[in-house]
């Protein structure tokens, strides 16, 4: 039985909510005492405020801060990172403090492709953190889980389906690893409150709702909606020439992480989802809102 029953949250937006929610969930049956939300301003964030009324404890703090981090981690188990690229920077503080305060686990910001196997910049990054957690010598929980389809499909991907008209990179048929958020927050909330540390401590989970090609959502989009969709396709070398004259365009970053086969998250046979017995996350088509 897991140990590990207070957790703080750090980056409350895209995925830190759902996690949040995750957690809290479980108050009530007294598998989680505490949810701490670290955050620079108690008023500057619906997502905080609305966790605050389920019961979520807000701290307010300076992540320039050592002494501020420190204190809001006291008595914390598990701090879980959820930083995007404009805050990625503050996640070193946050795991120095965190060590500081005695948190138990670590679970730094990826949700997302495999930084350990990759070299895309921004997953790059994100590995030299785990070098920097174990050698501050704190345990982590590497949780990589692909896409997520509750929330790329839309507009400033060029992947909105219900503007009728998408661009995918390369000829659409990679295979690419998508899970929903919420599915991710039931999944991470279980295992911390169900598996004892050692399965924990600098472990590597890999979740997957479902490895599809964006053909094929495609497809099945327009089966269960009627609609005929316009599908533009960017070739690969197209897509190397822009990531080469701008490293910083994510769209096209993106789809070349996607069409040339690295938006999986490794071999099904390492996949972590029977680690929770009766998970059953949501197909693709299912998690879109359509």
């Amino acid at each position: 039985m897991s140990t590990f029953t207070t957790f703080a949250i750090a980056g409350v937006g895209n995925i830190g909510a759902y996690l949040a929610e995750g957690l809290l969930d479980l108050k009530t049956s007294g598998k989680v005492k505490e949810v701490v939300l670290l955050t620079r301003s108690s008023g500057a964030n619906a997502n905080v405020e609305k966790l605050a009324k389920k019961g979520a404890k807000v701290a307010v703090v300076d992540y320039t801060s050592q002494d501020s981090l420190t204190a809001a981690l006291a008595g914390v188990d598990v701090v879980i990172s959820t930083f995007g690229r404009e805050a990625f920077s503050a996640q070193d503080a946050v795991a120095v403090a965190a060590k500081a305060a005695g948190v138990r686990l670590f679970v730094p910001s990826e949700f997302g492709g495999r930084s350990d196997e990759e070299k895309v910049a921004a997953l790059a990054l994100k590995a030299g953190v785990h070098a920097r957690l174990r050698e501050i010598g704190l345990p982590y929980l590497l949780v990589y889980t692909g896409s997520f389809p509750d929330m790329i499909f839309f507009a400033p991907l060029n992947l909105d389906l219900k503007s009728g008209k998408v661009i995918v990179g390369g000829d659409g048929n990679a295979l690419v690893t998508f899970t929903s958020r919420p599915d991710i927050a039931r999944f991470l909330a279980y295992v911390l409150t169900t598996l004892p540390p050692d399965q924990l401590n600098n472990k590597t989970f890999r979740l997957e709702g479902e490895r599809i090609s964006f053909n094929e959502v495609f497809k099945q989009y327009e089966a269960k909606t009627g609609a005929k969709l316009e599908i533009t396709y960017r070739p690969i070398a197209d897509l190397e020439a822009a990531v080469k004259a701008n490293p910083a365009d994510i769209v096209s970053v993106l789809y070349l992480h996607w069409a040339t086969g690295a938006g999986t998250i490794g071999e099904k046979e390492d996949l972590s989802n029977g680690l929770f017995p009766g998970w059953n996350p949501k197909k693709v088509i299912e998690a879109l809102a359509l």
